[in-house]
């Protein structure tokens, strides 16, 4: 049990590891630290600079040993990489997820993540590979099995049954089931503008009802297709080349009722929509998986891990 003595506005506490702490505070302040239980609650209370650096150093540690033992990540130059993936170095988020999967020997998850990064490793933004799966993390949008995310958008009903336009133009047909795609070239690849060309897709906690549009939907969304994450965390929307509309969805009051998912959830959608990109079923198809030419690897090569993805999805299909 700490001991704390209050004089005036000034506090000494003696912590349980036997360090001692004196401070001016508030009667806020003094409040709080009566009720913490444990030294850390304590100094994130006096000083919440030096306990963010030291859960930042303990985070980082944790990570170098994990790293140290794992048997899907390694590391090089300071960079981490999925070597049986793609010759791209993963982000630390993404790397802290696959440790945890892969120490939890949760082997959905760790599928989850390689289907990810094999599709995020085909975007050509690599701004977009540094911080989509922060962004996604930071909002709450999850993740198919097969790699793509949900993500949340409002479009126009028409005339037509069954047939949804954009707010703004009125003139892109919107179906459940059927890919909306724009010219990647058309699109504003800077993150740094919040709202700009491309196709915007949101978190639930962005989005409001009747807001660019009177029907919301939950739509898929392939990380190679992304084309910018905006950096200020406040706003869950980023913009995309092609989204997958896979569900209308209801709201309570203003508030979008996100799907009921976790990462590595199953989706029926998919196998259609990654099996006819990579191997061009239809010749017409408005969508196809783009390769780009990657340093270490070949347009055969990804097209087989692609494959893989897809087959497994169709092969352990549950919904």
């Amino acid at each position: 049990m700490q001991k704390i003595i209050k004089i005036g506005d000034k506090v000494t506490i003696i912590l349980n590891n036997g360090n001692c702490i004196e401070k001016k505070i508030t009667d806020e302040e003094f409040n709080k630290i009566v009720k913490a239980q444990t030294d850390n609650e304590i100094i994130s209370i006096l000083n919440p600079e030096f306990y963010k650096i030291k859960k930042e150093r303990e985070q980082a540690l944790s990570t170098i040993e994990k790293l140290r033992q794992s048997k899907i990540l390694r590391v090089y130059n300071n960079a981490i990489y999925w070597d049986n993936v793609s010759s791209l170095s993963v982000p630390i988020d993404l790397a802290n997820s696959i440790l945890d999967a892969e120490f939890n020997h949760d082997d959905l998850k760790i599928t989850t993540y390689r289907n990810f990064w094999t599709l995020m490793s085909l975007n050509t933004n690599e701004e977009c590979r540094n911080n989509l799966y922060w962004f996604l993390q930071l909002h709450g949008l999850k993740l198919a099995k097969c790699g793509f995310f949900v993500a949340y958008r409002n479009v126009d009903t028409t005339p037509k049954e069954g047939v949804y336009t954009d707010y703004h133009s009125h003139s892109t047909v919107i179906k459940i089931g059927e890919v909306v795609t724009l010219d990647r070239n058309k699109c504003d690849c800077d993150s740094s503008h919040e709202c700009s060309r491309g196709l915007h897709c949101a978190s639930a906690k962005w989005l409001k009802k009747n807001y660019y549009g009177n029907t919301g939907i939950a739509c898929l969304v392939n990380p190679a297709d992304v084309v910018a994450v905006p950096h200020n965390s406040e706003y869950g929307k980023l913009r995309t080349c092609a989204y997958l509309p896979m569900k209308i969805i209801n709201y309570d009051g203003d508030k979008v009722i996100p799907l009921n998912v976790e990462d590595g959830f199953d989706c029926s959608y998919v196998t259609k929509v990654i099996y006819e990109g990579i191997m061009g079923t239809e010749t017409d198809s408005a969508y196809k998986i783009k390769i780009p030419e990657l340093p270490g690897t070949t347009v055969e090569s990804i097209q087989d891990k692609l494959l893989e993805i897809a087959k497994e999805c169709i092969t352990q299909r549950k919904i």
